[in-house]
């Protein structure tokens, strides 16, 4: 017999060796993984036209066709999804919020505020499944207090845009102060979505007058501009 060749036996190594480590639960996770995200783009797509009460967690297995059994394995409950769905909606959320401002007039603190409040609405008037576990008077108290954690972050991209453009003063309690804004917006959005079913217009410049009405009680009226406006600052300069 000829002599086998070191290729050869590099080939019959690699198919007698194990997996890597990790490698076949990767293997096993990876349907566990596109079974959650198919339920959970379903539960999205059902909250466009049903209301989130109304919904089951069979209902949402039949829309991604999946066993209910298997729904179950992933979810305990309806709650359970919707709680992992808005950890998303709230993740998705805070991007937006971050995302700097262009073609936006500066002159006051007061025209950031105004254009994050009115970018927010627009977010909730694409995403009617946000609306429902945000913003609806049927969202379970559970997923308000997690979305609670969401809008202390939002508060601080607010203050992160307003110190990109102006210099804002030593402001005591300034992560609460900023959280608070934020709730008073969101209420606004609420009612609106209370009495409308959507955020309108008029009630998009609730949000905005209430906001700045809030916070005017605790920053000035003029805010020094700083050298560079609009510019994010480094990396640990600032609050």
């Amino acid at each position: 017999m000829p002599p086998i060749s070191k290729s050869a036996q590099r080939r019959i190594v690699a198919r007698k060796s194990p997996p890597a480590p990790g490698a076949a639960a990767k293997a096993l996770r990876a349907p566990g993984i596109a079974r959650r995200n198919a339920l959970l783009e379903a539960a999205r797509q059902l909250l466009k036209t049903r209301d989130l009460d109304a919904l089951s967690l069979a209902d949402v297995a039949a829309r991604a066709r999946i066993p209910k059994g298997s729904a179950y394995h992933y979810y305990g409950d309806i709650l359970d999804l919707y709680a992992q769905l808005l950890a998303r909606i709230d993740e998705a959320l805070l991007d937006d919020v971050r995302r700097p401002l262009r073609n936006v007039p500066v002159r006051h603190w007061r025209d950031i505020v105004a254009a994050l409040v009115r970018r927010g609405a627009r977010y909730y008037a694409v995403d009617p499944a946000a609306r429902q576990l945000i913003l609806s008077a049927k969202a379970p108290p559970e997923l308000k207090l997690r979305d609670r954690q969401n809008d202390i972050q939002i508060g601080s991209a607010f203050v992160q845009h307003i110190d990109a453009w102006f210099v804002l003063p030593p402001l005591p309690r300034q992560t609460a102060i900023f959280y608070r804004a934020v709730e008073i917006a969101d209420l606004m959005f609420s009612l609106s979505v209370l009495e409308h079913g959507r955020i309108t217009a008029e009630m998009t410049g609730e949000a905005v007058r209430a906001m700045v009405g809030y916070l005017s009680a605790h920053l000035p009226a003029e805010l020094p501009l700083r050298a560079r406006p609009g510019r994010p600052r480094a990396p640990g300069t600032g609050r």
